[in-house]
């Protein structure tokens, strides 16, 4: 039987899911395909369809280009503005028809098999912190497990989104039962691999995922969850005890409890000065010094990093201005809303993850991220998206 020729447009479609997919795995991959994905929608001269609230998110990002122009140095902005090319995965969503399947399958098996490596690499850790005679929680906080990523925090986030997928599919479609099997096996080894990754705002956002999924399934499971937490503090290692621990009693510097609140009274103080435009994206890390309050410049600073203030809302105020901050979140808040009042199996993925990087957002720059960004703007490219037929 001849093969059938893929048109262009499912070419883009391909294409336009392969770049969300392969963001599991290779940024750079994941931008060529969403770069022809773009040009082949473009060749298809159609009028681009957009998700809801879209005209919020186009004021988010003509605020950024102001706040970058307008900043004195437009040309450190140049890293942020690069990341603009990824908001396409709104209209190209919105536009093509795509198979749910070519979606889930290949991204949880990415992020599956990144997870199967960052457990060997958690072994490698453990084996080399006892062989050199170290304290395994000393040697590890500073060298977590990354997967198929460069940083932890990015790892973390992967598989937060990933447990939000597979949890979703798990719980609201209907699959075979060796398929039920399957999921509820992603589901543990995704779980493990937070835990096991000490990142304790990725462990608050899997918390937030898990309980978005377990309100639009079966309320009542809510309940299960402080048991279920409780029961990981009581299983792991001590190591990992100690981490949860770190919450309300650190390590001194080594955990970033005190270094997060530099970062967070800096980011105030940043943000009470420029209010509208901010200090343009990059400006943050560039002048953290000059908005160090004057006890706090006196002597040195807790041990972490200073290049941006370790927590989205206050970046993007401080970076880009209050007012394109709330155009942000009212985009984000109408599509949510649009998720909520019109369900679907990937549309309780979108809220779930949405929940997670939210809450994580609170604790780092996620979004600073090309993998996470391209994760994020993912949800609603997808959420938007028509099935095929449609």
């Amino acid at each position: 039987m001849d093969a059938v020729p893929l048109s262009r447009r499912e070419l883009a479609a391909a294409s336009f899911v392969g770049s969300i997919v392969l963001s599991f795995s290779s940024i750079a991959l994941s931008q060529i395909l969403l770069g022809l994905a773009i040009v082949l929608f473009l060749s298809l001269r159609e009028r681009p369809k957009w998700p809801p609230g879209m005209v919020w998110a186009a004021a988010f990002l003509m605020l950024t280009l102001v706040a970058a122009l307008l900043s004195g140095s437009p040309a450190s902005a140049v890293p942020q503005l690069k990341k603009l090319f990824l908001w396409a995965i709104l209209p190209l969503g919105a536009s093509l028809a795509i198979c749910r399947t070519a979606f889930v399958w290949p991204a949880l098996f990415l992020a599956g098999s990144s997870a199967l490596w960052s457990f060997w690499q958690f072994y490698v850790k453990w084996q080399t912190a006892a062989a050199r005679h170290e304290d395994f929680y000393l040697a590890y906080v500073a060298s977590r497990i990354t997967g198929f990523m460069s940083h932890w925090m990015t790892f973390g986030a992967h598989m937060m989104i990933a447990l939000s997928l597979a949890g979703a599919v798990l719980l609201f479609t209907r699959q075979s039962g060796w398929r039920r099997v399957l999921l509820g096996g992603l589901v543990l080894i995704f779980g493990v691999a937070i835990v096991l990754g000490e990142t304790r705002s990725i462990w608050l956002g899997s918390a937030c995922s898990v309980a978005v999924l377990l309100s639009c399934w079966r309320p009542r499971w809510l309940l299960a969850l402080p048991v279920l937490i409780g029961l990981i503090y009581v299983v792991s290692p001590a190591a990992i005890r100690s981490r949860m621990d770190s919450i309300v009693r650190p390590h001194g510097e080594l955990d970033s409890n005190s270094h997060r609140e530099v970062t967070r009274e800096v980011g105030l103080r940043m943000i009470a000065a420029h209010p509208l435009l901010g200090l343009g994206p990059e400006g943050p890390g560039q002048h953290f010094r000059e908005y160090l309050p004057a006890e706090r410049a006196a002597k040195p600073l807790p041990e972490g990093y200073y290049g941006h203030l370790h927590n989205l809302y206050l970046q993007y105020a401080a970076e880009r201005g209050l007012p394109a901050l709330l155009c942000f979140l009212i985009f984000v808040g109408i599509n949510a809303r649009e998720w909520i009042a019109r369900p679907s199996a990937l549309r309780y993925f979108a809220l779930a993850a949405l929940a997670g990087l939210a809450a994580e957002g609170l604790f780092e720059h996620n979004l600073g991220d090309s993998e996470v960004l391209t994760l994020f703007l993912g949800l609603f490219g997808l959420a938007a998206a028509p099935r095929e037929g449609e």
